[in-house]
């Protein structure tokens, strides 16, 4: 009886061992991800990377849509010039003397020079403006985008705090766990125009 209870005993206190142990691996795991996080850029900078790099950035498309309604009060000018070139001339004859061939050359010209200016008002473009149609598509554009490189963004990290806070123990699962962290930083890296790889964690869970 006195055995069996020193077994039980013995199992218990290996059970709550193991706990803490766990249980101080995690916390180790934790910090290491906090500093990890700490050196990557963050979710705001790297939204900002991609729409820089596809340009479409908020202020840029402000001042795509200020302008497209400023042009729509503007007329549209159209102006030209055109000019010819003429020569003619007068021969006199002597009467005195028909049989010269002439007594006087008169010559003149006949040279123009025209220029137009014309400024034509397209009324129908303060009520609906094309290019303002455009404009809208790249709202719809950015909005795609920054949805996109956040759910990529956020998927990373739940795989970074599994590698980090429950390293998986089998080989083969901690390869595709590293590659699917790979996956991700590389997509990322080109929505950011080779912005987001610079800091990024590289997967080692040596350290």
């Amino acid at each position: 009886m006195t055995t069996r209870l020193m077994w039980i005993a013995f199992v218990l206190v290996a059970l709550v061992g193991g706990a803490r142990g766990d249980k101080a691996q995690r916390h180790r795991g934790y910090a290491r991800l906090q500093d990890v996080i700490k050196g990557e850029l963050s979710i705001r900078d790297t939204q900002k990377a991609a729409l820089k790099y596809y340009q479409l950035e908020p202020e840029r498309i402000r001042a795509l849509t200020t302008a497209a309604q400023v042009k729509g009060l503007l007329p549209e000018v159209d102006a030209g010039i055109d000019s010819t070139v003429g020569h003619n001339y007068n021969d006199t004859q002597d009467a005195l003397f028909p049989m010269f061939p002439y007594k006087e050359r008169q010559a003149g010209t006949s040279d123009q020079l025209v220029w137009h200016l014309r400024g034509v008002w397209d009324l129908s473009r303060l009520a609906f403006n094309p290019e303002q149609l455009d404009i809208k598509t790249l709202d719809s554009l950015q909005e795609t985008l920054v949805r996109e490189v956040t759910t990529l963004y956020f998927a990373r990290r739940r795989v970074m705090a599994s590698l980090l806070l429950s390293p998986p123990q089998d080989e083969e699962e901690l390869y595709d766990a590293q590659l699917r962290l790979q996956e991700l930083t590389a997509t990322l890296d080109a929505f950011t125009g080779g912005k987001f790889a610079a800091t990024a964690w590289n997967g080692d869970t040596s350290q």
